[in-house]
């Protein structure tokens, strides 16, 4: 994997708004749904606490599954952080992972929408895509 780089400005803003404690502890109910599944049912029945969506390709279905992150140990100005998980699950094999994952933050525009920052490696937490690109606005 090709390590990003960030401009300065770029890192702070995901210093702000990433914790990697925050994201174990969102991650760890979806790692269990996926992992304790054998059946797209039964997955689908246990990420219903979540808000979740469904699009279906040739070899795999794709959930992605949004979950907000403990903030308090973050120095996020933002009302909103949170991530969206891309679940893979493979209805030949009844088995599924995470592909990616999407770190959002209401931090950049001020109100309660929340902009992409980028995509993190859902793993490694390594930042696999920069998206976000109206950084040099807000300067």
């Amino acid at each position: 994997m090709k390590k990003i780089k960030l401009t300065a400005e770029q890192q702070k803003l995901f210093n702000a708004n990433f914790n990697r404690k925050a994201y174990e502890e969102a991650k760890k109910p979806i790692q269990e749904a996926i992992s304790g599944s054998k059946s797209f049912d039964e997955l689908w029945s246990k990420l219903q606490n979540h808000e979740c969506d469904v699009e279906y390709e040739d070899d795999c279905t794709i959930i992605s599954c949004e979950v907000e992150l403990d903030r308090s140990h973050m120095e996020t100005e933002g009302d909103y952080v949170g991530v969206c998980f891309y679940i893979k699950w493979y209805d030949e094999a009844d088995s599924g992972t995470i592909s990616k994952v999407e770190l959002y933050s209401s931090e950049t525009s001020g109100n309660y929408l929340a902009d992409h920052l980028c995509n993190i490696h859902p793993e490694t937490c390594e930042i696999t895509e920069w998206v976000y690109d109206d950084i040099d606005d807000k300067q």
